[in-house]
């Protein structure tokens, strides 16, 4: 299993999408009109063969709008892609997931899970069937849209490494989140879970509720990323750049 995509929510879209791309160097894959049925408005952008997703309301009284009234901009949701989306949704129901949207289409099999029921985030298990004869780079995903290879940039960004979830009962939501995924967790003080490529991490934190705050990635050079964040105004801490609501942790790709 492998954490595909990471989304990010927002007041409004094209701030924090104009601050991503100047940031990471990279360029809007594609803004999917599908998310309208939920309210939203999005932006897609590669990191490598993984996307980062930014989402905003467009009406009132959506998920996203009571996320944002309840804690503001920052971590939204996470999008797991496997081999296996029906046997994944089994399995995550069978632990007691509520899922809340299911798509069972053109060789697609994803559900989304509420947050209540998997504690952090909105969680997303998605699997899509490879198509004959797709020789390009990275397996199939029609959330980024039909042409997203086409906006890969040599911008030094390898994919995602991780994501954290912080809580005040961190090893709890982290055996919750083992459960319903299906993977061992790993670690008393700072559980982790491994995926394929990267890591979900959890750690203790004086919040109200369970939140996806930070998001790693692997880069070639991240001293890039450093100067960008400077020049951009944004606060950093060490290999942590703080944009859209989350840190940003940037680790230097093994060679």
């Amino acid at each position: 299993m492998r954490l595909r995509q990471v989304c990010l929510v927002a007041e409004n879209l094209e701030p924090i999408v104009s601050t991503l791309t100047a940031l990471l160097d990279a360029e809007v894959c594609y803004q999917d009109p599908g998310v309208g049925f939920f309210g939203l408005e999005n932006a897609l952008l590669p990191l490598g063969t993984d996307f980062l997703e930014v989402v905003a309301p467009v009406k009132e009284d959506t998920a996203a709008s009571r996320h944002l009234a309840r804690r503001g901009a920052g971590g939204y949701m996470l999008i797991m892609h496997c081999e296996d989306g029906l046997a994944a949704r089994e399995c995550a129901l069978g632990a007691g997931a509520k899922a809340v949207w299911q798509h069972d289409e053109n060789g697609i099999r994803a559900t989304h899970f509420h947050p209540r029921s998997v504690p952090g985030a909105i969680l997303s298990i998605d699997s899509m069937e490879e198509p004959e004869g797709d020789s390009g780079p990275g397996l199939r995903w029609d959330w980024a849209g039909p042409d997203w290879r086409s906006h890969m940039r040599d911008n030094g960004i390898v994919g995602i490494s991780g994501a954290l979830i912080e809580a005040d009962a961190a090893g709890a939501v982290a055996e919750r989140w083992s459960a319903v995924l299906g993977l061992p967790c790993a670690g008393d003080a700072s559980p982790s879970i491994a995926l394929e490529g990267s890591a979900l991490c959890f750690e203790t934190a004086p919040v109200a509720d369970p939140v996806f705050s930070e998001l790693a990635i692997d880069h070639a050079e991240p001293g890039a990323i450093f100067e960008r964040a400077a020049e951009l105004g944004l606060a950093r801490s060490g290999n942590r750049v703080e944009v859209g609501g989350v840190r940003l942790e940037v680790r230097a790709a093994k060679a």
